[in-house]
């Protein structure tokens, strides 16, 4: 029987803050137990490291110059295939829950995402209104605390309910933004049984457990997207005080700062962040609320895994876990992502586990673009089956052994901002406007601290790399888009003398 396939995806978490790749925390027993039985990947890259962008990526295997997504609050395309509409044709069962950022975040979200290609779905997206009915129905005592919790863009349609809910976030959480120096910094007023993370995960486990029951003799794939642990950091009240301050790693210097680097100088102003980055009193509170908000979400992938192993189904399934992007936090004097390329910013966990899968440890690039083809492998999908995709599967790594194909180099971009990285460990990025840039020996200089990018004896290096910056930020021009490929008899394909894969289906048809 093909293997089900659990799809755990976290918001804002960069690779580096997992003990299994070095944090020095605590935070994620789960997971690292996870990366020791099956496999971790130590460099797994945002292809466009930013939420919308890259959830469009994960969904599409194309990159934003094909599916469109550039930022935030746009619409996936309606004529591009998903890897949920592909494995549904394969004879899959479709499931996605919580966050998955492919329309604006207005009130109200989309009731479903058949259109995406999911036979059951149920969105929720940062703004949480979503979540607060569930609150407000199974946990009434709790509604105005999380109310408190809800937000709207100031262009977004009012929510019935976005005066109260503005009266009481203030109310609520002005002290706590005050007491900690930073607004961004607080303990929820919530328990974590109230939590959205608990409320997506329930939503997975209920898919998972009815799907048993009514569809046995199927396979399914379960994509569920957390929104923890991204910003505002509010770890649930019985998490809040499990790390102390003063175990937190210090953050890594803002080297830039002397070199003079406007666009970064930009990037941390627009987050209202040099006002507090020498501040290591709050960055050391900002770290210890964030790894309390991955101990709450560590703790929900728990009971997955608990879930699939009680019910006899870990031995036929493949669990994955990975992020959209990482986070800062504090690193170099920024936070957030996007246009930040540090190693905290771009460089994403990404663990494959359950019974079909071998233990071991990959050092080659990966990437966002590289799930989808990857799923269709699990799935047993032909190439003839398949959209055009950018991305290179992982399963014959998974499976123990050597990849048909590696990468020499991998393109990271998005808002104007252009990253190579190479598989001898080193990284260019461009920024726009000023001639700026950075250019780090990641093999001597892991911290990225010294920038080689304008000193006069790494020129050769500098000019090689930006040649293969030019290249790999132009791969996706070689591979055809799949509503520009002909139609016949309902089916998509690649006429003779063209790439040798044929594409049979129309998907949205």
């Amino acid at each position: 029987m093909k293997p089900n396939i659990v799809f755990i995806c976290a918001d804002q978490l960069g690779a580096k803050w997992l003990g299994c790749y070095g944090s020095g925390v605590e935070s994620t027993p789960t997971l690292d137990r996870l990366a020791r039985e099956g496999v971790r990947f130590d460099r797994c890259y945002a292809n466009f490291p930013l939420c919308a962008p890259s959830r469009a990526t994960m969904l599409s295997g194309r990159s934003a110059g094909v599916h469109g997504v550039i930022t935030n609050n746009l619409v996936y395309p309606r004529n591009l295939p998903t890897y949920a509409s592909v494995l549904r044709r394969a004879g899959y069962r479709t499931g996605g829950f919580g966050k998955f950022h492919q329309t604006p975040m207005h009130c109200p979200v989309p009731e479903n995402l058949e259109w995406l290609g999911f036979d059951e779905s149920l969105v929720t997206e940062d703004p949480k209104w979503p979540w607060y009915r569930w609150v407000r129905r199974e946990h009434p005592e709790h509604a105005e605390k999380a109310l408190s919790m809800c937000w709207n863009w100031p262009t977004m349609p009012r929510h019935p309910e976005w005066e109260k809910a503005r009266d009481l976030r203030s109310e609520l959480h002005g002290s706590r933004s005050r007491e900690n120096g930073w607004s961004r910094i607080g303990a929820s007023p919530l328990p974590s049984e109230v939590h959205d993370t608990t409320y997506i995960t329930d939503l997975g486990l209920d898919f998972m457990r009815r799907h048993l029951d009514e569809h046995p003799d199927r396979p399914f794939i379960c994509h569920i997207s957390y929104v923890d642990p991204h910003d505002p950091c509010d770890p649930p009240s019985d998490y809040a005080d499990l790390f102390d301050p003063a175990d937190m790693p210090p953050a890594l210097p803002a080297e830039w700062v002397e070199e003079g680097l406007t666009f970064l100088r930009k990037a941390q102003e627009d987050n209202k962040f040099d006002r507090v980055y020498e501040n290591r009193e709050i960055i050391a509170k900002f770290r210890a609320l964030y790894h309390a908000q991955l101990k709450y979400m560590d703790d929900q992938v728990t009971r997955v895994v608990e879930w699939l192993k009680e019910s006899g189904r870990w031995d036929n399934t493949i669990l994955l876990f990975t992020t959209d992007h990482g986070e800062m936090l504090g690193d170099h004097g920024q936070i957030t992502k996007c246009a930040k390329h540090y190693d905290a910013g771009i460089r994403c966990p990404l663990i494959v586990a359950g019974g079909p899968v071998a233990c071991g440890q990959a050092d080659e690039l990966v990437s966002t673009l590289d799930l989808f083809p990857t799923f269709c492998d699990w799935a047993g999908v032909e190439e003839e089956d398949r959209p055009p995709l950018e991305g290179l599967s992982m399963a014959a790594r998974c499976r123990g052994r050597e990849p048909a194909g590696t990468r020499d180099s991998l393109f990271v971009g998005g808002m104007g901002v252009a990253s190579v990285l190479t598989a001898d460990r080193w990284r260019l990025t461009r920024y726009p406007g000023a001639n700026e840039g950075q250019m780090f020996d990641l093999g001597s200089d892991p911290d990225e601290l010294q920038n080689l990018y304008d000193r006069p004896e790494h020129t050769d290096r500098k000019v090689e790399l930006l040649e293969k910056l030019n290249a790999v930020a132009r791969v996706n021009e070689q591979v055809p888009r799949y509503d520009n490929l002909a139609l016949y008899e309902g089916r998509r394909f690649m006429p003779e003398g063209g790439d040798a894969r044929t594409w049979l289906y129309d998907y949205n048809a």
